[in-house]
C-alpha cells in the first residue's frame, strides 16, 4: 500500500529526471525522490587541478574552498550557511575535474542552491577566505602523506601520463608546496575554471520544478562557452618505480578505453570489481587471512582514456606482485559461464548500491556528465550502464582484458629510502 502511494505520488510529480541547459550556460540533471527527506546539490566543473598551464598544482583546491570560505559583505559563507542548516559539505577535486557538493533537509535546498550559485558563478574571493582554503588545503595535504592508496594512485598517474592534468597531483605533495599558492593565482584561476559555462549542476533527493529557478546566473568574464574535454597524454613506456610512503605497498595502473566506448569500459569496471573488490575480489582470495594486506582499486571512467587501478598496502604487499599479476594475466581467457554470472549479479549489485542515496546518485551524474557522457552514468533513468553491463559475457570481458591488461605501470611503496630508487 505504502509504495503504491509512493509510486502515484511519482506519477503525478511527472518525470523523475529531467536535464537540460542553464539560461546562461552550463548544464543540469536533476533525479527527483519523492521518498527522499534530503536534497544532494553538486557542482561539478572541468577544469584542470594544477592550472590551465600546469604550473600551480592544487591551485583548483585552494580555488573551491576558498570560494565556499569567502563571505559577502555582512553575508555568511556559503560553506558556514550548509552547516548552519545542518547539512553536509564536501570537496573533491581530481586531476581533471573538481566539484564541490551539499547534502542538506530538503526544506534548506533553495536557499543552499541561491547561495551556492551566487559564489560559484560570480566569484569573488576574500582574503579570509583565501587564508582558510589554504590551511583546509595544507591540511589535505598533509592527510595524504599518510594515506598509501592516494600516495600510490598519484606515482601511479605521473607514469602514466607524461602530460597533461592526469600528470599531475590534485593535492600538493606538502603543505609547504600549498603556501607557494597566491592570491591573485587563486582569483585568475576561479573566474576562468568556475563561470557558469563550464558547469554541471547535479542534483538529486527531494525536489521539485521550482527549484531550479533559485540558480543565481551568470555570463561569467572568461569566455562564452564551455571549455573542451581535458585529456592527458600517454607515456610511450611507464617505468617501474620504487616511491617512499607511509606504508609499504604495491600500486599497478593499465590505461583503458574513454568514456565514449561505453561497453569497454563497462567490462573495465567488472574487471577492476572482480580484482580488487576489498571483500570479494580475486587478489583478496590470493592474500593470506593473517596478512595486514588492504586491498583497493577502480576503474576510473574518463574523458580519454580511463585508468583501470589496483593498491594494496601494507608490509606483505610488495611480495605479492608475481600473483597479482597472475591473476590480471588469467582474465585474458574467458571465465566459465556459471563464475562469470554470479560475479557479474555481484557486480551489478555494488555499482547500482552507489547510486540509492540522493548524494550518491547526484555524484554519478556530475562525474559521468562533467567527462563528457551523461547518459552513460549508473542510475540515469536511461538504464544504458546497466543494459550494457547485463550484455557481457566471458569471451567479450577476455577480448576487453587481452587488449588493455598488458603493459601495466607499477609501483612498489618502501617506508624508507632505498639507496638508487626513482622518486
Amino acid at each position: 500500500m505504502i509504495a503504491a502511494i509512493v509510486l502515484a505520488a511519482a506519477a503525478a510529480a511527472g518525470p523523475l529526471q529531467s536535464s537540460g541547459t542553464l539560461p546562461l550556460g552550463g548544464q543540469y540533471i536533476v533525479h527527483k525522490d519523492p521518498s527522499a527527506a534530503t536534497t544532494a546539490i553538486d557542482l561539478w566543473y572541468r577544469v584542470p587541478s594544477s592550472g590551465y598551464a600546469a604550473a600551480t598544482p592544487g591551485v583548483a583546491r585552494v580555488a573551491i574552498a576558498a570560494l565556499a570560505a569567502s563571505a559577502p559583505q555582512n553575508g555568511t559563507s556559503f560553506a558556514d550557511l550548509v552547516k548552519r542548516d545542518g547539512g553536509t559539505l564536501s570537496i573533491n577535486v581530481y586531476p581533471d575535474i573538481a566539484m564541490i557538493g551539499a547534502s542538506v533537509p530538503s526544506w534548506e535546498a533553495p536557499a543552499v542552491l541561491r547561495a551556492m550559485t551566487t559564489a560559484f558563478f560570480s566569484p569573488a574571493i576574500t582574503d579570509a577566505g583565501f587564508h582558510a582554503a589554504l590551511r583546509d588545503t595544507a591540511i589535505a595535504a598533509a592527510e595524504q602523506q599518510y594515506s598509501a592508496d592516494a600516495t600510490l594512485q598519484n606515482a601511479l598517474f605521473a607514469r602514466i601520463f607524461s602530460g597533461g592534468p592526469a600528470h599531475y597531483a590534485a593535492v600538493p605533495a606538502t603543505a609547504a608546496d600549498v603556501t607557494k599558492i597566491t592570491l591573485d593565482a587563486v582569483r585568475s584561476f576561479a573566474a576562468r575554471g568556475f563561470r557558469q559555462q563550464n558547469a554541471v549542476l547535479s542534483i538529486a533527493g527531494s525536489a521539485d520544478d521550482k527549484l531550479l529557478a533559485g540558480v543565481r546566473t551568470s555570463a561569467g568574464s572568461q569566455g562564452n562557452s564551455q571549455d573542451a574535454p581535458l585529456d592527458s597524454t600517454l607515456s610511450n613506456t611507464p617505468v617501474d618505480a620504487i616511491v617512499n610512503g607511509p606504508v609499504a605497498g604495491l600500486g599497478i595502473a593499465f590505461p583503458g578505453p574513454p568514456i565514449a566506448d561505453e561497453k569497454a569500459a563497462t567490462a573495465m569496471d567488472f574487471l577492476a570489481d572482480y580484482l580488487f573488490d576489498p571483500q570479494y575480489g580475486a587478489i583478496n582470495a590470493i592474500v593470506s587471512k593473517k596478512s595486514d594486506v588492504s586491498i583497493g582499486g577502480q576503474f576510473i571512467t574518463l574523458h580519454d582514456p580511463g585508468v583501470l587501478v589496483g593498491t594494496l598496502s601494507g608490509s606483505g604487499a610488495p611480495a605479492l606482485r608475481p600473483k597479482v599479476l597472475e591473476a590480471v594475466a588469467a582474465l585474458t581467457k574467458p571465465m566459465d559461464a556459471k563464475s562469470f554470472e554470479a560475479a557479474r549479479n555481484a557486480f551489478l549489485y555494488r555499482i547500482l548500491s552507489e547510486s540509492q542515496t540522493p548524494a550518491g546518485r547526484a555524484d554519478n551524474a556530475g562525474w559521468y556528465a562533467v567527462e563528457g557522457n551523461a547518459q552513460y552514468a549508473p542510475g540515469d533513468e536511461s538504464k544504458r550502464y546497466v543494459e550494457i553491463a547485463r550484455s557481457l559475457d566471458p569471451s567479450y570481458v577476455a577480448s576487453i582484458a587481452a587488449k588493455y591488461l598488458q603493459h601495466p605501470a607499477i609501483v612498489q611503496l618502501l617506508t624508507a629510502p632505498k639507496s638508487g630508487s626513482a622518486t
